[in-house]
């Protein structure tokens, strides 16, 4: 448990954002199936990379893959390729995350995949076995997670036969497929992509031994809020561009405030703000491509503004490292934020918001909680319970946050 605050509320400094781990992770996979001699420069150090690196260099057939969603998914696709018996198992919260339609599609290639446990759950055992594509298309328009799409992209070369997938491309958090996309065209493949329909080229060029991974836009948005609620800023973000492949960046541009400027410079970012100003942002916001940064914003919003916001495109939140729709909600009681759901929609009405000091926030085994909730330190002191949650995509957060004058102790 850490007690936090910001004795200035100025905020100066050069942060270097970790690596993008989504792409760390689709690289990883590329590599060891395809390019074994390619060199990834700038490798993520979040704890899921780390699990994924230890898991490809492993000899043993008994995976763990912690609690982490996206090593899971590219994992049963890994195995289901690569010639082995695997058993593939991971934390509790992980053993309730669905893998049944990416199971369902693999089948039908002839993946040997069973359940050990729960139906359509981890526990996994799998025989890697030569996958062939016996039909024309494989449907996963259905499919209720990007990260099944993505896990069959990448191991695609290795299935005998052509064949399409076909998506929607309407789907929560399509944008990672895209970036899949970006990721394979880096090594050489070309992909054909016409509406809903996506088919993997065979056929690999590639001419190049060296790919350095860049900064993380969805950990930038942390620094984004605070950027918004402290009185002075000059931060510079190395290797942050606004023609970086994530997707993630154009949210920069759907809240701001007329104070906070930033400029491309030295290959990379820097922000400033010389006083403060009203926050500009829409009635209405839509998350779906990009759940994972929702918490940040609506924590920031809530901080700033006195009006009603509705927030969209969540459904997958309640699945995720904890169920997020309902410990927001709890974070916003404590800032007295009237918050309330239902099947489409969050809404929060901030007419209220309060911080008193010495809030104490849990961090439900969530990293994006814990960073989400850390910028409210700038407006009173505030408690984090379980700080180590961050490791899981952004090591260095305390360390940065301290570099730019947060005073953080830890409490018994």
């Amino acid at each position: 448990m850490i007690s936090i605050h910001h004795p200035t509320k100025v905020l100066e400094g050069i942060i270097n954002l970790p690596s993008s781990k989504s792409i760390s992770n689709r690289m990883l996979i590329l590599q060891k199936l395809y390019e074994p001699n390619l060199q990834l420069e700038n490798v993520s150090e979040a704890n899921d990379s780390i699990v994924l690196q230890k898991l490809l260099a492993s000899d043993s057939g008994d995976l763990d893959v912690e609690d982490a969603g996206t090593v899971f998914r590219f994992m049963v696709a890994y195995c289901s390729c690569t010639l082995g018996n695997w058993k593939i198992d991971g934390s509790e919260r992980l053993r309730k995350r669905p893998i049944s339609q990416l199971v369902d599609a693999l089948r039908i290639l002839g993946a040997e995949i069973e359940y050990l446990n729960e139906e359509g759950f981890a526990p996994l055992s799998i025989t890697g076995c030569k996958l062939q594509a016996h039909q024309n298309e494989i449907d996963l328009r259905d499919a209720k997670s990007s990260q099944f799409v993505s896990a069959l992209l990448l191991i695609s070369p290795k299935i005998k036969g052509e064949f399409t997938i076909r998506i929607n491309s309407n789907m929560p958090s399509y944008s990672y497929v895209g970036l899949t996309i970006s990721c394979m065209r880096r090594v050489g493949f070309s992909l054909w992509k016409q509406g809903s329909f996506l088919r993997v080229s065979k056929k690999q060029r590639f001419d190049g031994e060296f790919f350095k991974i860049e900064p993380d836009w969805t950990s930038f948005y942390y620094w984004f809020s605070m950027v918004h609620l402290a009185d002075e800023v000059d931060l510079f973000f190395p290797g942050l561009r606004l023609n970086n492949i994530q997707k993630e960046k154009n949210l920069l541009f759907r809240v701001g405030s007329v104070a906070v400027r930033f400029q491309e410079e030295n290959d990379g970012i820097r922000f400033t703000k010389k006083d403060k100003s009203e926050v500009v942002y829409p009635d209405k916001m839509n998350f779906a491509q990009f759940p994972d940064s929702s918490m940040t914003f609506v924590v920031l919003l809530a901080s700033v503004t006195e009006g009603v916001i509705e927030f969209t495109g969540l459904e997958s939140l309640k699945y995720k490292e904890c169920d997020r729709e309902e410990a927001l909600g709890y974070h916003l009681s404590k800032l007295g934020v009237d918050f309330h759901f239902n099947k489409d929609s969050w809404i929060i009405d901030a007419a209220c918001f309060k911080i008193s000091k010495n809030i104490v926030f849990p961090t439900y085994d969530d990293h994006r909680m814990a960073m989400s909730i850390a910028p409210l330190a700038l407006l009173s002191q505030i408690i984090v319970q379980d700080p180590s949650v961050v490791k899981k995509s952004y090591p260095r957060f305390w360390r940065d946050l301290e570099s730019v004058g947060f005073e953080i102790k830890e409490l018994n």
